[in-house]
């Protein structure tokens, strides 16, 4: 029951105000043509290389110049030896050891190491959704307004229709595509070493390198100047375009990313379990993600180079399924992470680019008004000018964890159905489609029907993964997870539940 003002005062109210109105219908043509040529050349028996070349283009945007070359090989070192077998030394058959007949070979050993290796150019569409938002908030078909005035703010919970807001004298929000907005270009290498074990066990070492440029960004790039803003007067800043223009938020691609990945894994059958295990050592580093520069300049992206959002730098995975003896089917799967990096912002708007996504600064002074002090540092949430702002991604969140595991069973019931026999030859032998003959197969009993039984249950551990902390300054909630980890795995037919917390499923399934 306080007023606007009281609320205020008391270091309350709202903050930012967003709404959009008029005719949300709009349309949009796009077309997409591509074409791919390949070929494979056998230079050798145990090398063969893949070259191909691509070509894309779309309407919309700049895209006429997208060739896209790969080019990937495989190579064996060796192919084994051929394994011969000794001739017959039986005392009891000398005639066999002197009939002077060659050995044989054990058959044609295959490839036990093999290389793979490829590097090329793909290219990323822009969906009509990006378009499509041009062509809305252009102006005149919608109007947008993000609103940080607190004459209007203060009417919450009342919502100001668009009318109020023009009779405010607000400035819009437009979105404008950069004239030579084109499909992001990624560069993928990629290079991957097979072997054969003993024991019938495979090894797999790989190691992928990509590198996107071009990516898509969104910036305001009619945002106040630096040093021309006061967060205390929302209508302060001088503007390249002018304060009547408003925000200008325009499509981009100017960013980059870079991808770095090593992997180990192995496969096989032990002991008739079927396993697979995997293991990734991650890195990825982007520049930002286009909607604010440092806490003082929009335009200034200077600092903007470091973790990206799904810089999970470990990764492990594993499998493993089993036939009993009287029928069951047992498998389990596994997955564990690291877990993914989070942004720590001030939750102010301090630079007038409409965009809550200024970084605090490492502390220089603990006794300063507003320095929080957590495990991760002292940050500092009004940096003055020139002071070290943080890193993006600074946070690292929690790791993940799930095992699942699930038991089936199979019933074969109804009349006995014998499976029809090959043709026999006239002396009563099969043939076969070599020519060589054997005796008459024994005919296969089938039953019509077949009654299946499973449970399996996600995250049968019932291991709690905790979701990313609030990396917002601001909130009561800040460097604290209020939910679950967002990555969970489920059985067919279910889910693990929105938290991730343990499901069993129950199926029963007839067929006939």
């Amino acid at each position: 029951n306080l007023s606007a003002a009281q609320i205020r005062s008391l270091g309350g109210g709202a903050t930012q105000f967003s709404i959009a109105g008029g005719n949300p219908a709009a349309d949009v043509t796009q077309s997409d043509v591509s074409f791919f040529i390949q070929d494979d050349w056998k230079l050798r028996s145990n090398f063969t290389i893949s070259a191909g070349l691509r070509y894309e283009d779309q309407t919309n945007i700049y895209s006429n110049s997208n060739f896209a070359p790969r080019i990937g090989f495989a190579w064996s070192p060796s192919f084994g030896s051929k394994k011969v077998t000794p001739p017959a030394t039986d005392s009891k058959s000398p005639a066999a050891a002197k009939s002077g007949t060659p050995p044989k070979p054990a058959g044609p050993g295959g490839p036990r190491t093999v290389i793979r290796g490829g590097i090329g150019i793909f290219y990323n569409r822009i969906s009509e959704d990006t378009i499509l938002q041009a062509r809305r908030f252009n102006g005149v078909n919608q109007k947008q307004f993000v609103v940080s005035d607190p004459a209007v703010l203060d009417l919450f919970p009342a919502i100001p229709a668009i009318s109020q807001l023009d009779a405010f004298a607000q400035p819009q929000t437009r979105r404008l595509l950069a004239a030579d907005l084109a499909p992001p270009a990624a560069l993928r290498a990629s290079i991957n070493l097979e072997r054969q074990l003993p024991y019938k066990l495979k090894l797999n070492v790989g190691y992928t390198y990509g590198r996107t440029r071009r990516a898509n960004r969104t910036l305001n790039i009619n945002a106040p100047l630096a040093g021309t803003y006061n967060p205390a007067v929302p209508s302060s800043g001088v503007r390249p375009l002018g304060n009547a223009a408003g925000n200008i938020l325009e499509n981009r691609s100017s960013g980059v990313q870079v991808y770095n990945s090593l992997n180990v894994g192995v496969n096989g059958t032990l002991h008739k379990v079927s396993f697979w295990a995997g293991y990734s050592l991650n890195k990825s580093q982007s520049s930002d993600n286009g909607t604010s520069g440092s806490s003082f300049d929009p335009y200034d992206f200077s600092q903007e180079w470091g973790r990206s959002s799904f810089d999970i730098r470990h990764w492990f995975n594993a499998g493993a399924s089993y036939q009993t003896k009287s029928g069951f089917s047992v498998n389990m799967f596994m997955i564990a992470n690291s877990g993914p990096p989070f942004n720590i912002t001030t939750g102010k708007d301090t630079n007038g680019d409409t965009f809550f996504t200024e970084r605090p600064a490492l502390a220089t002074d603990l006794n300063k008004s507003g320095v929080i002090v957590t495990p991760l540092g002292a940050f500092d949430p009004n940096p003055a000018p020139g002071q070290r702002i943080i890193p993006k991604y600074f946070g690292q969140g929690p790791s993940f964890f799930s095992a699942n595991l699930g038991i089936s069973k199979t019933f074969k019931f109804g009349p006995a159905i014998q499976a029809r026999k090959p043709p026999p030859a006239a002396n009563g032998n099969v043939v076969t489609a070599t020519g060589s003959q054997k005796p008459p197969a024994q005919p296969q009993i089938q039953r019509p029907y077949a009654l299946s039984f499973s449970i399996y249950a996600s995250n049968a551990l019932n291991h709690a993964s905790k979701g990313a902390p609030v990396g917002n300054m601001a909130s009561p909630y800040f460097l604290k997870s209020n939910g679950s980890s967002g990555i969970f795995f489920s059985g067919p037919g279910g889910s693990g539940g929105s938290g991730g917390n343990r499901q069993i499923i129950l199926r029963a399934r007839l067929s006939f």
